[in-house]
């Protein structure tokens, strides 16, 4: 069974996710707006793709609820805080099913280098 630790995010886990997220916040204004703006219309796409599956997934799962109630709760991190385009595809990243996610993360990570 699977602790929740209230002080790290589900996706804390994956350590690229951290190092994605702190490269996106240093990135120059038009840069981030840019990758925001790409990442936003993927995301829209896989869930579109998703919506079309005979069995979609129902629930992103209890322990990422609970992470994303606690990231609106505590806006600890600088896209909690933040209302700006990067902040809001970080947001609707984290809504995506897991294995989508982790793509996602490793597709950036190749293209962040």
């Amino acid at each position: 069974m699977s602790m929740i630790n209230p002080r790290r995010r589900w996706y804390d886990n994956e350590e690229s996710a951290s190092e994605i997220f702190d490269k996106i916040q240093h990135l120059d204004e038009n840069t981030k707006n840019v990758l925001s703006a790409n990442l936003t219309e993927i995301i829209k796409q896989i869930k579109d793709l998703h919506r079309e599956e005979a069995e979609p997934e129902l629930s992103i799962g209890l322990e990422r609820v609970i992470g994303l109630y606690h990231q609106f709760q505590n806006r600890r991190r600088w896209y909690d805080q933040n209302d700006d385009e990067a902040a809001y595809a970080i947001k609707t990243l984290f809504t995506l099913p897991e294995q989508d996610f982790y793509n996602i993360i490793e597709g950036l990570s190749v293209s962040l280098r």
